[in-house]
């Protein structure tokens, strides 16, 4: 099965849209709050952003600083938009030694009627 048929990512069971989920190895610290309303108002600010830091990860066989994302939409997904967010998101990571070459975000458009909010869908 695929996102087309079910909706949601094969290798990801996180929230539809508005979301950015981001993983990362490195420790934000007591900035990862700073950083977590930073990413929202770079998406959007009715975004759910969620961040898990300090996670057992390996990108090229390397555990050196890494992150993962996954940002689900509904329409907004784009060379435009998914570029801003890339970039804000490496500003983000840079700091504690992410480099852009290690940052990898996927994008995901959901259809309306697989994305739930407030007991509805967004499709009705």
């Amino acid at each position: 099965m695929n996102i087309q048929e079910t909706g949601r990512h094969p290798h990801c069971d996180l929230p539809g849209d508005p979301s950015l989920i981001l993983t990362t190895n490195v420790d934000l610290g007591d900035k990862k709050g700073d950083i977590l309303k930073a990413l929202s108002k770079l998406v959007a600010s009715s975004t759910a952003v969620c961040i898990t830091d300090k996670a057992s990860m390996v990108f090229g066989g390397s555990d050196e600083p890494l992150a993962l994302g996954c940002v689900y939409s509904l329409g907004a997904i784009n060379v435009s938009n998914n570029g801003k967010i890339q970039s804000g998101v490496t500003d983000a990571l840079e700091p504690y030694g992410v480099t852009e070459s290690r940052i990898y975000i996927n994008f995901f458009d959901m259809p309306r009627e697989n994305v739930g909010w407030k007991r509805s869908t967004f499709g009705g």
